[in-house]
């Protein structure tokens, strides 16, 4: 009764929501990128959202230890923000991968599945936005399911993806690439469902 009776710190809410917007661009950018290789603006701006991301991260746990009246528990927080930061990173690996491998086209299925990443972010995002109130639980469960399905179809896509490559006319060394950045993107949207598992959990928490 004590905590519900205390104000809570929405500076996290803008955080998270600020985070997930970086997010949401770096994965935008990876998707212009895979359209017209060789790219190096759009990897170039992947980069910067993720640098971009790593700093609000930054802010969150920082705020987290300043703040005497969290949202929720300071773990979920932590939790929460390295998943999402996570989903950052590992875009940013497939981008940097796209540069040195010096990959010069994308195979369909690659793009589709950084076309699936681009959507389970954009859910992540609104997620964040939703987070703020969860007075209406269903809708936030709601886009929750669109994240978990997301997952699903960009697994498929990433088998499918492989089963190409290796039956393909393909050069080995080529299908080592692409093999290594399908792993990539298909990690980025896996880590968007971690994100759906952590806010899952505090919804079971705070409001049961």
């Amino acid at each position: 009764m004590f905590n519900r009776l205390l104000p809570k710190n929405l500076g996290f809410f803008d955080l998270f929501e600020r985070h997930a917007q970086h997010a949401c661009e770096a994965a935008q950018a990876m998707q212009e990128a895979l359209k017209a290789l060789p790219n190096k603006a759009q990897i170039q701006c992947v980069q910067e959202c993720e640098h971009q991301c790593d700093d609000v991260a930054h802010m969150t746990i920082e705020l987290m230890r300043k703040t005497f009246i969290t949202p929720f528990d300071r773990e979920e927080i932590r939790h929460l923000i390295s998943k999402m930061d996570d989903v950052a990173d590992y875009v940013d690996a497939a981008a940097t991968r796209l540069d040195l491998f010096e990959v010069k086209e994308a195979p369909k299925e690659l793009k589709e599945i950084c076309d699936v990443l681009v959507r389970a972010q954009k859910e992540v995002l609104k997620t964040m936005k939703l987070l703020r109130n969860m007075k209406n639980t269903q809708e936030l469960q709601d886009v929750l399911k669109n994240i978990n399905s997301l997952e699903n179809e960009g697994d498929r896509l990433h088998r499918a993806g492989l089963v190409a490559l290796f039956q393909g006319d393909v050069d080995p060394l080529t299908v080592i690439k692409l093999k290594d950045i399908y792993s990539m993107l298909e990690e980025a949207v896996d880590s968007c469902e971690d994100v759906a598992h952590v806010v899952e959990g505090i919804i079971i928490e705070h409001v049961g």
